[in-house]
């Protein structure tokens, strides 16, 4: 004889997935010590740190924007690198390419493990290894846009609507001619935002890498952070925000280029 499953009824389910969510923020919360009164009572400080900021020390500005540059140049070889990288893996790591489980789990791995590290540890890794400056930030940065981005890109590719594959499988292509004239085709513009994003994400990354020694403006921020220069660190904190900000419009216009020639196409 079959027991019959009771279903619990819809207002019963939700009640008990609030009661859930109440537990994991509870949970998450007091293991945090997140506390408003806390906030509260060290906003003064705050505004007194903001306050010690003004104006601006601007006498140093011209080194600030040569650190930029150099953080930029990080940005740019570092994301070049990974998304360079990337490419080509994530062919290997899209489920409606690769029939070998070993070589898809493989590649998976190896892009979870990139991924996976912060940018940081990454710095540390490679200081170690070439010592200090720019140079262990760009190593940094690649590696773990090799990881982001091949996860992006091969989840992309895996996207594709698998008649085109077949259609152009039909008319006897092999796999690169398949993937360079009906896969590639379909996910450039998807590559190309990806790739854009964290070119604009690097440069803000880097300037993080500047506390394990990797070069860039992140080393005078936290330079004259420890010094408690508030006005520098406000001078810097501009410069970043502009760069920034000049990288989000240039980025912006390309894509818009590209998704242009992509509908007159």
């Amino acid at each position: 004889m079959k027991l019959k499953k009771t279903k619990l009824p819809k207002k019963y389910k939700h009640f008990l997935i609030g009661i859930l969510i109440v537990i994991v923020y509870y949970w998450a919360l007091s293991g945090t010590d997140t506390s408003l009164s806390s906030f509260a009572k060290g906003f003064p400080f705050m505004v007194d740190f903001i306050k010690r900021m003004f104006p601006p020390d601007i006498s140093n500005l011209n080194v600030y924007i040569l650190k930029a540059v150099e953080t930029l140049q990080m940005a740019i070889i570092g994301s070049s690198l990974g998304a360079l990288i990337a490419f080509p893996l994530s062919f290997l790591a899209a489920r409606n390419l690769m029939s070998n489980k070993i070589v898809y789990q493989t590649v998976r791995a190896i892009f979870d493990i990139c991924r996976g590290i912060n940018e940081i540890v990454w710095g540390l890794i490679f200081v170690s290894m070439v010592g200090l400056g720019p140079f262990p930030g760009v190593l940094a940065l690649a590696a773990h846009v090799t990881g982001a981005l091949g996860r992006y890109f091969s989840e992309a590719i895996e996207t594709v609507n698998p008649e085109v594959i077949k259609a152009i499988v039909s008319t006897g292509a092999n796999k690169i001619q398949t993937i360079v004239r009906g896969i590639f085709p379909e996910v450039k513009p998807l590559f190309v935002n990806y790739s854009l994003y964290y070119l604009e994400n690097n440069f803000r990354a880097a300037t993080v890498l500047g506390l394990v020694g990797a070069g860039g403006i992140g080393m005078e921020l936290i330079t004259s952070m420890r010094l408690f220069k508030s006005r520098e660190v406000l001078t810097i904190l501009i410069v970043m925000i502009l760069t920034v900000t000049m990288i989000d419009r240039f980025s912006a216009y390309l894509r818009k280029k590209i998704v242009n020639i992509e509908v007159v196409e």
